[in-house]
């Protein structure tokens, strides 16, 4: 479970649907104070009320005699890791991470990453008998061909990354000649086309031999944008529309869009964003932003749910000299609780590795993660039913900046803000104006905590009148306000993708009159989000393109 991570437009993500103004919460900060354990070998979820929240989180950090399902009792949804209480955990609450899925010993697949060669019948034998052995986890399944999960996340990890390490398989005298026959290109193609289809055969198997297809399924870090160690390594622009950034084996060959036999297997996408040892001594590393960067990528590229891999402890990610294991600061594993949501995470995968001797370890680290889950359970009603995420700025131009992020969630006439300045000392305030349309409010932030706060939106009182809407051709806009306007003109797609973008004095301006511009944007057809930012005052409205 060791993977490595690795660019400036303003997004957008809207679940649009209309508003509902109820939620069952004050609308101050939690004031709730929890006592990090300070024994060993213990996780004291008995100190939190009971909660829940409405996302797909798995837990699979450690468990105890005396844990009685407790994780499902703190807002997590799903257990991955089991112990003798769980033999009846009902199929809702079960999810699985298959792990060495293509790990068997003298195939290509697993020694040279090589999708030439295998025989399927002897995976497909390991395959049987792996879901034999995990069926008799639960009283239900006990000696049947498979396990019933809610949740499946496969853990591959085979594949070549670089067409230059693609390539070095030429020398390998595991591949058929004929493949090393073909040119360059084309070698590297063919490649990438057959272990596309070799990373489907798992999961074809399991549905051929009766295995639920009401199972949701994903696969660990694989997603359809690379893994990169900064998130810089492409431009933004390039993340939204180009094939480049994409993971072969997540990616059409014909159309190099996302998609192929894999991708389409995959109910839920599972990308991970461990923190590595190397880059915490960076004092302008954005640890958050690299983390949401996963999330905003892969959503930008794909509607299909992100379910972000977390890990409370350093990763080894280039320099394996580097300790192993080391816990993260307090306040990441804080915003790791509440942040991915606010950039349109549907859940959370808490990994933790095989712990040797959790006994003599304090574990409290577990802890000040659920405190967080709970802080955000405070307004959990925020992410039930229509609403929609205000995401002011990128993760990946966060990631460039080194400046505060904040993020929100709007519904009805309230709008729930979270912040952080991971830059900030541990004694200091950052002061911060957020602004969302004509509203705006100042916060204080202290040190390095992640803040959280629901607050009363204003009516606005300008708006952007769009005609003709739908259109099959340009479309007036007329802006209905006091005083005149100036400023950026954005149409997103439904995935908050910005599709065009122009200044309105650049505009046509075919009647002459000061506040009309005419658009002629020749998208798709379909919805889009127009938004006019008037000098910090955002005005939005619903357009609808046809091609007719």
């Amino acid at each position: 479970m060791l993977r490595k991570l690795r660019n400036k437009l303003p997004m957008m993500v809207l679940c649009w649907m209309g508003v509902m103004s109820f939620f069952p919460h004050s609308f101050g900060q939690n004031s709730f104070v929890f006592t990090p354990s300070s024994s060993k070998g213990t996780i004291n979820w008995q100190q939190f009320p009971n909660f829940s929240l409405p996302f797909l989180n798995v837990y699979t950090g450690p468990r105890f005699v005396s844990d009685i399902q407790e994780p499902l009792k703190h807002g997590f949804s799903h257990l991955a890791r089991y112990n003798q209480f769980d033999a009846d955990l009902p199929v809702k609450n079960r999810a699985f991470l298959w792990y060495g899925v293509a790990s068997i010993g003298g195939q290509p697949w697993y020694e040279l990453e090589s999708p030439w060669e295998n025989n399927l019948a002897t995976y497909q034998s390991y395959w049987k008998g792996s879901m034999q052995s995990f069926a008799n986890e639960f009283n239900d399944t006990r000696g049947q061909a498979f396990p019933q999960y809610d949740f499946l996340v496969l853990d591959i990890e085979r594949e070549r990354p670089s067409n230059n390490n693609i390539l070095t398989l030429k020398l390998s005298s595991g591949v058929p000649q004929n493949y090393k026959n073909l040119p360059d290109s084309a070698f590297v193609e063919r490649y990438k086309r057959d272990l596309m289809n070799l990373y489907a055969k798992p999961i074809n198997y399991l549905w051929d031999i009766g295995f639920p297809k009401t199972t949701k399924i994903a696969s660990y870090s694989d997603a359809p944008i690379k893994n990169q160690e900064f998130p810089i390594g492409y431009s933004w622009k390039a993340i939204l529309d180009e094939p480049t950034p994409l993971n072969y084996y997540m990616k059409d060959s014909l159309t190099q869009k996302v998609g192929g036999p894999f991708y389409a297997q995959n109910t839920h996408l599972t990308p991970s964003a461990y923190f590595c040892y190397e880059y915490r001594n960076f004092p302008n590393y954005s640890n958050v932003a690299y983390q949401l960067f996963q999330v905003e990528a892969n959503r930008a590229r794909s509607n299909k749910d992100v379910i972000l891999f977390e890990w409370l402890g350093y990763n080894r990610c280039q320099n394996s000299n580097y300790a192993f294991d080391q816990s993260i600061p307090k306040h990441l594993i804080e915003a790791q609780a509440i942040m991915p949501y606010f950039s349109g995470a549907k859940g959370i995968f808490l990994w933790e590795g095989p712990i040797a001797r959790q006994d003599t370890m304090n574990l409290n680290k577990y802890e000040y993660f659920v405190n967080g889950l709970y802080r955000l359970s405070q307004y959990k009603g925020f992410f039930t039913g229509d609403y929609s995420l205000y995401i002011p700025k990128t993760a990946h131009q966060h990631f460039q900046d080194y400046d505060p992020i904040w993020r929100a969630v709007i519904k009805g006439d309230s709008v729930l803000v979270a912040a952080i300045n991971e830059f900030a000392n541990d004694n200091a305030t950052t002061n911060l104006t957020i602004r969302i349309g004509s509203w705006s409010k100042s916060i204080v932030l202290k040190g390095k905590e992640t803040f959280l706060q629901a607050f009363t939106l204003e009516k606005f009182t300008e708006k952007i009148l769009v005609y003709p809407n739908p259109s099959a051709g340009p479309i007036n806009l007329e802006y209905q306000g006091s005083g005149s306007i100036t400023g950026i003109v954005q149409l997103y797609d439904l995935m908050g993708n910005i599709r065009f973008e122009a200044n309105w004095a650049d505009l046509p301006n075919e009647s002459f009159v000061a506040n009309r511009r005419v658009l002629n944007p020749k998208l798709p057809t379909g919805v889009y989000i127009l938004r006019v930012n008037n000098q910090g005052h955002l005005m939005e409205q619903k357009v609808f393109l046809t091609n007719n």
